[in-house]
């Protein structure tokens, strides 16, 4: 995947809309994009800037979520006040230097998406797991599992029971829902 394509992706017909999708996919299809191994995307200054501007507008949206972190988190904090700083900063004059000042700064995305993820705010999973408050929610992966009171901490923030019911992060109980055989660990 290139720049073009992946901004042509963006206006596509009948795909989601990129305000409905995780700003962590985002950031992470972008910081993939730069930091491949084959990555030429940077050919002109137009690249450098649409490259930029892309890369602090994922900053100000994951740096949204990580303020809203409860507990707050110091370490996150740091690392995008890190990368915010990164990102103000004019890039060097040639297409070379430049392709390195936003690998770098594609890097300290990466590691911002990394604690966050630590933290439990977003998804690190490849493909993204459903959200806490979508019909599927249960079938996000397993983030902490604790057989001894029988139940499991996903993904996406649910407190999953043995007997199938579950628990959202907002408070909504999801009622136990058996089929007559055991739930898979």
């Amino acid at each position: 995947m290139n720049l073009r394509t992946l901004t042509a992706a963006r206006r596509t017909p009948g795909r989601r809309p990129a305000a409905v999708r995780s700003a962590a996919v985002a950031a992470r299809e972008t910081c993939e994009l730069l930091l491949a191994e084959d990555a030429s995307v940077v050919k002109s200054d137009q690249d450098v800037r649409d490259l930029r501007l892309r890369l602090r507008r994922h900053l100000k949206q994951l740096g949204t979520v990580a303020a809203g972190a409860r507990p707050a988190q110091p370490r996150l904090a740091r690392l995008v006040e890190t990368a915010r700083r990164s990102a103000a900063q004019a890039p060097p004059a040639g297409l070379g230097e430049a392709q390195a000042y936003l690998r770098r700064l594609a890097e300290e995305v990466k590691a911002v998406l990394a604690e966050m993820g630590r933290c439990g705010l977003v998804c690190v999973h490849r493909r993204e797991c459903p959200p806490a408050h979508a019909p599927d929610r249960a079938a996000a992966r397993i983030r902490t599992d604790y057989p001894s009171i029988g139940c499991r901490m996903l993904c996406n923030g649910v407190l999953s029971f043995d007997d199938t019911g579950d628990l959202a992060p907002d408070g909504s109980v999801g009622p136990p829902h058996r089929t007559g055989h055991a739930v898979p660990r």
